[in-house]
C-alpha cells in the first residue's frame, strides 16, 4: 500500500487512540485546605460558625470558601454544592467560589460514571449500559463547559484549550477541536502537547498524512523539547500510523527515535519491531 491510497484507521492505530485518550489531564481537583486544617479535625463548631456567618453576612465571600472546603475535604457533597451555588448566587464575581463550584461538578459527573460502571460490572443489560454511556456523555458535556466558562474568563490561560479540544475530541467533534488546538499551538510551551492531540483529531477523520505532520512536530520539536513522554506518545503513533499507510522507512525511523527515549527493556522490544519491518522495505532501501 502506498501512501496516495485512502486507508481507514485499522484496529491497531484505534487501541493505541484509546490508549492515550488523556482523561487524567481533564481536571476535577478541589482546590486543597491549608495543611495545618487538613491535619486536625474540624470542630463541628467552626462549620456552625462559618454557616451562621454565611445566613447574617450573605455578601461577604470568606465564609462560602473556607466552609465549601471543608466540606469538600470531608466529601460532604450536598453541602458542598449547596454552599456553592449560594455563594454563586451572591458573590457572583468571585473566581474562586466559581472554581469551587466546576470542580465540584465535575467530581459529581465523574462519580456517576464510576458508580454506572459497577453497576454494568455488577448487572449488565442494555439499560446498565446505556446509564454508564450516558454518564461518559454528561461527564464530557461538563468538561466541556468547564473548559468554555473558564477560558471566557481567562483567554490567558491557553493550557485549557488543550484540555477543551481533548473532551471535544472524546465527543467527535474533531474540527472543533482542531480549531482550539490550532490557537494553541502558537504557545511554544504548548506546542508539543497541541500538536500530538491535533495528530489524533486527524487520525480520527482518516487524513493519515496531515496526522503523521503533526505527530513528527509533537515529537522532534526541538526548541523547546517536548516532554519524553508526549514524544513518546506521538512517536509510537507515528510509527503505527506509517506501518498501516505502508510508509515502511518512516515507521522505522519513529521507532529508532522512540528506542532513544525508552529503557532498556523497552528499548529492545522496539528494536526487535524495527528487524521484523525491515525486510517489507521497498527494494530501494534494502
Amino acid at each position: 500500500m502506498n501512501a496516495s491510497e485512502n486507508v481507514s484507521s485499522s484496529s491497531i492505530g484505534n487501541k493505541l487512540l484509546s490508549r492515550y485518550s488523556d482523561t487524567d489531564s481533564l481536571f476535577a481537583k478541589p482546590a486543597p485546605l491549608p495543611a495545618a486544617t487538613r491535619t486536625t479535625a474540624i470542630p463541628l463548631q467552626r462549620t456552625q460558625e462559618l454557616e451562621q456567618s454565611i445566613k447574617h453576612s450573605p455578601a461577604i465571600v470568606e465564609p462560602y470558601i473556607e466552609l465549601s472546603q471543608i466540606y469538600l475535604e470531608q466529601e460532604r457533597w450536598v453541602d458542598a454544592r449547596r454552599i456553592l451555588e449560594a455563594g454563586k448566587q451572591n458573590c457572583p464575581e468571585n473566581e474562586t467560589v466559581l472554581l469551587l463550584h466546576e470542580d465540584l461538578m465535575l467530581i459529581l459527573s465523574a462519580q456517576l460514571l464510576e458508580n454506572a460502571k459497577k453497576e454494568l460490572a455488577q448487572r449488565p443489560c442494555d439499560d446498565t449500559r446505556h446509564t454508564r454511556e450516558q454518564a461518559e456523555i454528561n461527564l464530557v458535556n461538563e468538561r466541556i463547559r468547564v473548559c468554555r466558562e473558564r477560558y471566557h474568563r481567562n483567554p490567558n490561560q491557553k493550557d485549557i484549550l488543550i484540555t477543551w479540544a481533548i473532551a471535544l475530541r472524546q465527543q467527535k467533534k474533531y474540527d472543533e477541536a482542531i480549531a482550539l488546538l490550532t490557537q494553541a499551538v502558537k504557545d511554544l510551551s504548548l506546542r508539543a502537547r497541541a500538536s500530538l492531540q491535533m495528530g489524533m483529531c486527524h487520525q480520527a477523520l482518516e487524513r493519515p498524512l496531515d496526522a503523521l505532520s503533526c505527530f513528527r512536530r509533537a515529537a522532534l520539536f526541538r526548541s523547546p523539547p517536548p516532554d519524553p513522554k508526549v514524544a513518546s506518545v506521538a512517536l509510537e503513533l507515528a510509527a503505527a500510523l506509517s506501518e498501516e499507510n505502508g510508509l515502511i522507512d518512516s515507521s522505522i525511523f519513529y521507532l529508532e527515535n522512540l528506542a532513544k527515549l525508552l529503557s532498556k527493556e523497552e528499548k529492545q522490544a522496539i528494536l526487535d519491531k524495527i528487524e521484523r519491518l525491515k525486510p517489507h522495505l521497498p527494494q530501494s532501501y534494502s
